[in-house]
């Protein structure tokens, strides 16, 4: 498949990802459209660059990086406390398990993110572009998707430090 083909299909999930009606940013991006005019996909890059531009040259990239690691997360797993999912193909109780089980998974990879940055912070502020690639990295982490990064960092590293300390005992 040729790269332009592969960046379209790319193109094309992502519009309609824009465009689904069960995901919380519809309703956002549905505003925002009927307000500026352009399509969703257009509003998302605006979005993406000027946050962009913000982590690299911003005085607060760090608040604005941390805004982004805290703030959907935080609103997916007060909605999931509230309102278990009814999008998953099974019974509601597997799925509410199933959902709160990933968002808990994100704040202990969060969480230990956190706690290794705080004792590296000297060597990572010489870092360049360290806020963007750290911000990307917790979008990955909390995209909503079956083995996003909070998943497999989570099976690889969190859990058999825990495993091996419950062995040992």
């Amino acid at each position: 498949m040729a790269s332009a083909t592969k960046i379209q299909l790319v193109m094309d999930i992502i519009d309609g990802a824009l465009y689904d009606k069960s995901k919380p940013w519809d309703a956002t991006f549905g505003r925002v459209e009927a307000l500026t005019g352009l399509p969703r996909f257009k509003v998302l890059m605006c979005v993406v660059l000027l946050t962009s531009v913000l982590l690299v040259y911003g005085s607060s990239a760090e608040v604005v990086s941390n805004a982004i690691g805290l703030v959907y997360p935080a609103v997916a797993t007060i909605s999931l406390t509230v309102s278990p999912p009814m999008w998953r193909k099974y019974d509601r109780v597997s799925a509410a398990t199933e959902a709160l089980n990933e968002k808990f998974t994100y704040w202990m990879t969060f969480t230990a993110i956190l706690i290794l940055e705080s004792l590296c912070r000297p060597v990572l502020r010489l870092l360049p572009l360290y806020q963007m690639c750290r911000t990307w990295f917790f979008i990955w982490c909390f995209a909503p998707i079956r083995d996003n990064g909070s998943a497999y960092i989570y099976d690889a590293i969190i859990r058999p430090r825990f495993e091996l300390s419950v062995d040992s005992d």
